[in-house]
């Protein structure tokens, strides 16, 4: 189990944001965390109930202690509509990321339209031994986004095989979605996968 102190919000990275208790992965039927508040206050946690790898379906159960009143539940989503996408680089359109500006023009393209403003979150799954990123542009809005706005948002640093990139509101409009291996001519399959609140439209430009 790994405890990670982010006023409860959901973890798609092991080590960012860095955890607040890092288990340790033991082959055990019984495992124990202990959480020790030094503050006066209320704490959230997010617990995270992990395998080394990736290996079996395991049914466990999880008991909560404590000396204070506390909630344990599971965090909610707000995403009630998923759709994937599969695509691949290969040839011409493994173009590697924006720092080889010949080559990552010819990247593939996916265009999605949002009718309302709502959450999403995108997620990109590629090759392990790819560092892989996801890039959002604005094509058109539909009437004025205001704050909400913006011309490009991106998955931050590219990383090994996953990343994800959560934009808790966007408006209604139009955006064209790249994602990209870090470098050219790394060639394989991979998985884009939209979480909405609403349906989406979406078709794939190049």
């Amino acid at each position: 189990m790994v405890v990670y102190k982010t006023d409860g919000e959901k973890i798609y990275y092991p080590a960012d944001p860095p955890p607040y208790i890092d288990g340790i992965r033991i082959n055990s039927p019984h495992y124990l965390t202990k959480i020790t508040l030094t503050s006066p206050g209320t704490h959230t946690f997010t617990l995270v109930v992990s395998q080394y790898e990736k290996q079996n379906t395991i049914h466990y159960t999880l008991r909560v202690y404590s000396a204070c009143k506390f909630t344990f539940s599971k965090i909610p989503t707000p995403y009630a509509v998923s759709k994937r996408m599969n695509g691949q680089w290969k040839g011409h359109s493994a173009g590697g990321c924006g720092n080889f500006r010949d080559t990552c023009k010819n990247n593939p393209i996916y265009q999605f339209q949002m009718d309302k403003t709502g959450p999403l979150l995108l997620e990109l799954r590629g090759p392990r031994q790819y560092s892989v990123g996801l890039e959002v542009v604005t094509v058109s809005s539909i009437g004025d986004p205001g704050s909400l706005g913006f011309q490009k948002k991106n998955s931050g640093d590219y990383r090994c095989g996953f990343c994800y990139l959560e934009i808790e509101n966007i408006s209604p409009g139009t955006y064209n979605i790249i994602p990209s291996t870090f470098l050219p001519q790394q060639e394989g399959p991979f998985f884009l996968d939209f979480n909405t609140a609403i349906p989406l439209k979406i078709s794939q430009l190049q």
